[in-house]
């Protein structure tokens, strides 16, 4: 095996941040993550926090050139006249071990919600027609794969027909595995669809089944029972005239033969094939949609590329604060990533990709959808002996006692996938301290610390950063120093109509222009108060902005409406706000609105962590007390507006932060208006 291929392994689940992308200068923050599955088969995300939202796209790059890699159509083993949700699918494919393993498993074609439920397009499974193309030419495409591996991303004729080759005559017929509504039109159904025919009943009592076993008819029956559809064949069926047309053409022992375009364009060649929307790629060029799903929304997606490697494609979408993909948007990206031809799945509610047993993407509602086929990926190859081990963690930054959650994947010398059981593999952590549950890290102590996963000889090895954290702090004190100088922070200070009120503001003022050097407002609504101020006093109201004060950096972001990525340029603001010579930087949040997206806010937090190893941090924000925690060496201090202040007890509740700043030497307390 090859040194970078070892390197690979060994390192897992990389973890990149990026200034650019598709999404031009909007971008907040980017993390690429990729992970191998097997050989030549890989597993990426794409997650961007944008001022527009977040993107975030999953995708499996498949090489199509390993002969040990299969695709398979998966459905509802109990026929898919019922729908099944994707995970199903996957776990009841999964107990036959000779199926092979399946790596990933992406949903497909578009399909009609009736009952009995089918695929709008064609379905083809191990070379076995299971349904027809839509029967509206060139509006539903379909990807074809053959037995040399070859792909077909086209429109296929939806004709379909049967030859008696004993009696030299062509019968066509409506549909494969597609009911017809009173059974008006002759359909085919496979026991992949039913297990059983429907046999005639008082309503349908003139219904026509024809078995056919090899190719063989074996039976003509008239109004008669259900009977079983045979697996190395089918039942033809109809009632009223098609019924008769299907007694009078068709006789015991004649030998039949399926004519659909698979057969007659591809020679009997076609291995898979899977319906699905528009073309969206084709040659390398934009291809005008056919069947448009309009507005920005979940997308599903398969393309292929020069170098003929498959790419599942998923992006959410239709869920708060994140933005979705149009159709033209899914085809310039699946044109970025190389493709030559491409075409969307259903999207919307279906979408779904599943990734070793786990499902990649975001679901709206969190619950699946019920559907009738997927497309999956499997490893077919046979197992070697242990090899190589690869580990990756769902977080690689976090806190104390928080759980983080180990992948682990083993490989033989092919990089085939080896179902190592987690209980038989060693996990330990060096740097820190932690307890491991099987595969579920807990750490117990701050610091940068390495995780270390151990199968017989081979091991991998993970970074991790854990902050502490407390709300006992030392820099927090009762009375400050002299030396220095001090600025006061206070919170919205809000109209007020009281006489007691009124006195308690005057209180305020005085005590601040007493001792204060200079005073910060967060977002302060109320003008009077700021008009009896003497000493120089800012409102961070509105949009970002900054000040220095004797070379203390205070930066005033804004949250309002949930996150600092909605202010266009914000984060870059921030970030080169915070590259600065000054030895300590405040930051002021003016809104009493939190960072809603978790992604944001532990972007937020790391970057702070990060400044704080050579600067003093100290966030200050509108809370509904005076609270403070300590998070490493990144301070969050909370103090409420005026109107949330006082509680019970006049002396004591009526306070303000104050800061004491002597060089790198902080200090801060809760300054009381009433000594």
């Amino acid at each position: 095996m090859n040194k970078k291929l070892i390197s690979f392994i060994l390192t897992g689940f990389f973890i990149l941040s990026s200034s650019t992308s598709i999404f031009a200068n909007s971008i907040v923050t980017e993390s690429k993550k990729e992970m191998m599955l097997a050989k030549g088969v890989t597993y990426k995300n794409v997650y961007s926090l944008t001022e527009s939202g977040i993107q975030n796209i999953n995708l499996v790059y498949v090489d199509l050139n390993n002969p040990d890699i299969k695709l398979d159509l998966l459905f509802n083993k109990q026929g898919f006249h019922t729908t099944q949700k994707v995970s199903d699918m996957v776990k009841n494919d999964s107990l036959d071990p000779n199926n092979g393993d399946i790596l990933a498993a992406i949903n497909a074609d578009f399909f009609s919600m009736s009952n009995p439920a089918f695929s709008l397009g064609p379905m083809v499974k191990d070379g076995k027609v299971l349904s027809n193309p839509h029967y509206q030419p060139n509006k539903y495409s379909t990807f074809l794969f053959d037995k040399n591996k070859n792909t077909f991303f086209t429109y296929v004729k939806p004709d379909v027909s049967i030859s008696d080759l004993t009696k030299n005559t062509q019968l066509p017929i409506a549909a494969i595995n597609k009911p017809s509504k009173n059974y008006a039109n002759i359909v085919m159904y496979t026991n992949e669809y039913f297990k059983n025919s429907p046999g005639a009943n008082n309503t349908y009592y003139d219904l026509t089944e024809v078995v056919v076993i090899d190719n063989i008819v074996t039976d003509v029956r008239y109004g008669q029972p259900s009977v079983a559809i045979p697996n190395n064949g089918y039942v033809l069926l109809a009632a009223g005239n098609n019924g008769i047309t299907l007694r009078n053409s068709l006789s015991v022992g004649d030998e039949l033969k399926l004519n659909s375009a698979f057969s007659l364009d591809y020679a009997n060649n076609i291995d898979l094939a899977v319906g699905g929307g528009s073309l969206i790629l084709k040659d390398g060029q934009l291809y005008p949609p056919t069947q448009k799903v309009p507005g920005k929304s979940q997308r599903s997606a398969l393309g292929v590329t020069y170098d003929n490697k498959l790419i599942l494609f998923t992006t959410d979408g239709r869920l708060p604060n994140v933005i979705g993909m149009q159709e033209t948007d899914v085809a310039n990206y699946m044109k970025s990533l190389g493709c030559k031809d491409a075409m969307l799945f259903d999207g919307g509610g279906s979408t779904e990709l599943i990734v070793n047993d786990n499902i990649v993407n975001n679901l709206v509602g969190g619950t699946e959808r019920r559907i009738v086929d997927s497309l999956a990926v499997k490893s077919t190859g046979e197992k070697g002996e242990f090899s190589s081990i690869q580990a990756f963690i769902d977080k690689d930054f976090g806190y104390v006692n928080d759980k983080f959650k180990l992948t682990v994947n083993t490989f033989d010398s092919d990089l085939d996938p080896l179902n190592i059981p987690i209980g038989n593999m060693s996990f330990s952590v060096s740097g820190i301290n932690g307890t491991f549950d099987k595969n579920i890290f807990t750490p117990t102590s701050s610091g940068e610390g390495i995780i270390h996963v151990k199968y017989k000889d081979k091991d991998a090895s993970i970074p991790i950063t854990i902050v502490g954290k407390s709300s006992t702090d030392p820099n927090l004190v009762d009375e400050l120093g002299k030396e220095g100088i001090n600025i006061a922070f206070l919170s919205d200070m809000n109209q007020v109509s009281t006489l007691l009120d009124n006195l308690v503001h005057i209180k305020y003022r005085d005590d601040i222009n007493q001792n204060a050097n200079n005073l910060f407002l967060l977002s302060n609504s109320n003008a009077g108060f700021e008009q009896e101020l003497n000493k120089p006093h800012y409102n961070f109201k509105g949009s970002y902005s900054s000040q220095t004060v004797d070379n203390n950096l205070i930066v005033n972001l804004n949250s309002s409406n949930g996150g600092f990525f909605k202010s266009q340029g914000q984060w870059d603001f921030l970030r080169n706000s915070i590259n600065t010579k000054a030895d300590n930087i405040f930051i002021v949040l003016n809104s009493k609105e939190s960072l809603k997206i978790k992604e944001e806010a532990y972007e937020f937090k790391r970057t702070l962590h990060e400044t704080s190893k050579n600067k003093n941090v100290y966030v200050i924000y509108r809370g509904d007390a005076f609270n403070q925690t300590l998070e490493d060496n990144v301070r969050f201090i909370s103090i409420p507006d005026y109107k949330d202040v006082y509680k019970n007890n006049f002396l004591n509740d009526y306070k303000y932060l104050m800061v004491n700043i002597n060089g790198k030497d902080i200090k801060y307390t809760y300054k009381k208006v009433f000594n």
